[in-house]
Formats: C-alpha cells, structure tokens, sequence
C-alpha cells in the first residue's frame, strides 16, 4: 500500500545564532550550522485549478474531487503552465559547493550574502562520514567510512585557511580579494525564489539518488516544508514522479543522512 506524505512536519527546530534567526526552520545536514526556511508561500492547489480552468471561463474557490482529478490529470500529462502562478521563497544557509550546484537551476531568482561586503563568519561544513568516489557513476560517491586521519588533515586545512583569512584582513588586505583563501565548505546564504513548476524540477533532479548528499538533504527539506501549501499538487507528483519518496519530517533529517550515507 502506497504510504502517503505526511502532511505537516512533526517538530521545528530553532536557532540561537544571530544569522539563523528567522523561524520555523530546519537544519538538513544535522550541524547546527545549515538552515533552511520558508519565508513566503503565494498561492495554493487552488490557484493551480483556476489557471488550468480559465481556459473555460471558470473559477473556483475551494478543491473539490474534480479538482483533484484534474490536477492529477496536469501532472501526468506534463501541463505545466497552471504551476507557474505562484510563489515560494526559501531562505539558506549551506555550503557553498552545495550553494553553486543550487544555482545551476537558472530560472529562479537569487541573492546572497557576499563576503566582498561583510567579514565571512567561517563557518565550516564538516562531513560526518567519508564516502568514496563511485567507479561506475564518475561524478558520485558511495559507502561511507571513518577515516581519524583524514578528519584530522581536513580540520587541519580548515584552521589554516581560517588563520590566513585573519591575517589578510588584519594587514589591511580587502575582503574582496581575502576571500579567495576560502574553501568551498565554508557557509553561505541564499534567498532562493521559484514557483511550483521549478520547485518540482529541482526536487526531481536533486532527489535523485545520483545527486550529492548533502543537496539532497535540503531538496528533502523544501518538499516537507512547501507540502502544507501545496498538499494536492505536490501528493500527485509525487506519485507520478517519485513514487517510493517518502518525505523526511524534520526530526528525521540528521539519522536519516546518517542512513543514506551508511547504505550506500
């Protein structure tokens, strides 16, 4: 029997860090640094019926049975347009590799904090579990392993790259060109804006297995929080596009990247 999504998150966490301190947002990666929030939702199963049925001259005001028959009927058949009218903005803070393949989604709109314009907080994301490079998918990982030494080196490179940063600034270097001492793990934020028809597209690619991991922990965290909004539209999707994703709650998140890392 298919399971169905639930329809709202069991529990949200909270914050204290001054640059988290929007509400009702999650941490994917489990680190108490990543964050990820929606700041505004425009719309409704609703406003998808209504785009869909003004072809006719129709409007309705609530979903009825037909209504869904409908949307399930968009979905399958790849009529995306009626998804379009809506909106949804996400506020994150993740590392910037994760940051730079978020982006490869161009048809979206984004703004982010630059370290050209304030002092990096260097902070860093440190992997829980090493995975090794996939044979077959070249640009995948798989397995997951503890490896005291490697964690020792990577912290080690961290802390340098942390001190240099310091001392650039401290000589009087510009923070524009001090940047560029910083590794890609380190922190980034994004106000990241779409409308349904993205969003799927992104879930679709970024829940895939062959997407990274830690992306794939934010895609999790934008399905259960844009579900409540979109319950209908995003259940069939689901159902046409992924039928065995079960959508992650937010006291999942950290045992659940654990799982997928560990049974890779």
């Amino acid at each position: 029997m298919e399971q169905q999504i639930p329809l709202k998150p069991k529990t949200v966490f909270s914050l204290t860090d001054s640059t988290n301190n929007f509400e009702n947002h999650i941490d994917p990666l489990g680190d108490n640094i990543s964050s990820l929030a929606l700041v505004r939702a425009s719309g409704s199963d609703v406003d998808i019926v209504n785009a869909a049925r003004v072809s006719y001259g129709k409007f309705v005001t609530e979903i009825q049975e037909r209504d869904r028959n409908l949307i399930r009927f968009l979905v399958e058949h790849n009529h995306t347009s009626p998804f379009e009218h809506n909106q949804l903005s996400f506020r994150i803070k993740a590392p910037m590799f994760v940051a730079r393949q978020w982006m490869r989604h161009r048809i979206n709109s984004y703004n982010e904090i630059s370290y050209r314009y304030v002092k990096a907080p260097l902070e860093f994301y440190i992997p829980p579990k090493w995975r090794y490079q996939d044979k077959v998918n070249k640009q995948a990982s798989v397995g997951a392993f503890d490896d005291s030494h490697a964690l020792a080196e990577y912290k080690k490179g961290l802390e340098i790259a942390k001190q240099t940063y310091e001392s650039l600034l401290e000589r009087g270097i510009c923070r524009e060109l001090a940047r560029g001492i910083l590794p890609t793990c380190t922190y980034t934020q994004f106000i990241f804006t779409c409308n349904l028809q993205s969003l799927t597209h992104f879930l679709k690619l970024r829940l895939n297995p062959g997407a990274q991991h830690e992306i794939r922990m934010f895609a999790h965290g934008m399905l259960a929080l844009a579900l409540p909004h979109f319950p209908v539209c995003l259940e069939e999707w689901r159902r046409v596009h992924i039928p065995d994703l079960q959508v992650k709650t937010f006291d999942e998140f950290t045992p659940a990247f654990t799982q997928a890392v560990e049974e890779k």
